[in-house]
């Protein structure tokens, strides 16, 4: 496999991962530079091929740190990767922004929940993540293995997808993760069908155990308080975990930590607030770098 360099904003042509008989001889074994690129790599669950923004800092070097910024319902994937693009320069990390976009992951049941419910454990959504990271890794001239860790944000959609990768994938590759913002939650609940718990899924309290251990930030906007946003789930079942998301956030916190207590684990979650801010990913991105990286 090689690289094809090209302008990011070029409409037909990306810098993606291509067979080697497609390249120029003169091309190949070329890695993607400093600053914004996007790739595209074959990703089975896409039924074609995934869309990764990504941005590598001047001072990003092979086996540097890496953070995976999952984004919401807009799927506004470049706005996010613009977003967190100067956190990434001024900590040193790499970006990557895997776009799940409408076409290929539709409604929220393709994103939010992994395509998990009802499909083989393999052909879930979830697995694009990790994938995903490795294509970038490879695309910046990096040898990923399958395991390479990275640290995983998620904000709005983005988080619903990132606190289920957590329960019912191991969080598979992820050192650290920020869940941030999310409009409800599949609760560490093995007996609430699925996606307000876990009825119905593969996980049990094997899977809980871990979840509850890792090292878990629940980020949460104070002014994220919005009842008539068309975005927020408003089922009974969403309700009872509270009005709006800030509240949401904060009752998700609190049955994680008594099920950490129930089930006699050592609990790896934190909570934090972010004054003045509401449903906003930008808002939330600077918190979110220091709890990821301090």
């Amino acid at each position: 496999m090689v690289l094809l360099p090209a302008l990011e904003n070029a409409p037909m042509i990306s810098r993606r991962v291509v067979p080697a008989a497609m390249a120029a001889p003169a091309l190949a074994q070329a890695a993607i530079g400093e600053g914004p690129a996007r790739i595209t790599f074959a990703e089975p669950s896409a039924g074609g091929e995934m869309p990764v923004w990504l941005h590598r800092p001047a001072a990003w070097r092979p086996g540097g740190p890496v953070v995976a910024v999952l984004h919401g319902a807009g799927r506004t994937v470049r706005g996010y990767r613009d977003t967190w693009a100067p956190h990434a320069e001024q900590r040193g990390f790499l970006l990557v922004c895997p776009e799940f976009s409408q076409a290929a992951y539709p409604g929220s049941a393709a994103y939010n929940d992994g395509a998990s419910a009802g499909r083989p454990r393999e052909a879930w959504s979830f697995w694009a993540l990790p994938r995903a990271v490795a294509a970038a890794r490879r695309a910046v001239g990096e040898d990923a293995a399958p395991a390479g860790r990275f640290h995983l944000y998620g904000h709005s959609a983005g988080s619903q997808f990132s606190h289920r990768y957590n329960w019912l994938c191991d969080a598979e590759g992820v050192d650290r993760m920020v869940f941030a913002n999310a409009g409800f939650y599949t609760w560490p609940d093995i007996t609430q069908a699925f996606p307000y718990g876990l009825a119905g899924t593969m996980a049990g309290e094997a899977e809980l155990r871990r979840g509850l251990a890792r090292p878990v930030v629940v980020l949460l906007g104070e002014e994220d308080i919005r009842l008539t946003d068309p975005d927020l789930c408003q089922t009974p079942e969403a309700m009872l975990q509270g009005p709006h998301r800030f509240g949401r956030g904060q009752a998700f916190f609190a049955a994680a930590r008594e099920a950490a207590a129930r089930l006699g684990v050592p609990f790896g979650w934190r909570m934090a607030f972010v004054p003045g801010v509401g449903h906003s990913n930008g808002g939330m991105a600077p918190r979110a770098v220091e709890m990821l990286f301090d």
